[in-house]
């Protein structure tokens, strides 16, 4: 399975967002230099997270986005759903069975959807805040150490 570049950039953007929750607006210039995302992306996918309910913007001088909820309450299976719509890892599962002439017996079938259902389980299980969280702690072990 795999998601489009839209999610992995809003993901990063919201787990930069997460660091910074409630201390007021981040820019989306200083988000998209720090995630190494183009500003313009960026700003379409915040767009499609703030009308999903997931950020909240203000325009002006001390304008910028930021969460609109608390990182724990929002959900990675959210994020991606806002941005991509329904998961659904095959055509023959899901909404879309009925398009499948097998679909009442098909052992692959399934193993679709139990993947998806699997996949799904871990999405929703993954909150912003614990994506911050193992962030800084990658960010904290890759820091060089100096011993004398």
């Amino acid at each position: 399975m795999r998601f489009s570049a839209k999610s992995e950039y809003a993901l990063r953007a919201l787990v930069d967002m997460a660091g910074y929750y409630g201390q007021g607006t981040v820019g989306a210039r200083e988000i998209a230099q720090r995630q190494e995302i183009p500003e313009r992306f960026l700003e379409q996918q915040i767009t499609i997270l703030r009308k999903a309910g997931l950020v909240k913007s203000q325009r002006g001088a001390q304008g910028g986005v930021t969460l609109a909820r608390a990182p724990e309450d929002i959900t990675v299976l959210e994020v991606i759903e806002a941005l991509e719509g329904p998961l659904s890892t095959v055509t023959c599962a899901g909404n879309n069975a009925s398009d499948c002439a097998k679909s009442t017996q098909c052992a692959l079938q399934d193993l679709w959807c139990q993947v998806g259902l699997a996949v799904e389980r871990i999405l929703k299980g993954m909150t912003l805040g614990q994506l911050a969280m193992r962030q800084v702690h990658y960010d904290q072990s890759a820091e060089p150490m100096y011993y004398i």
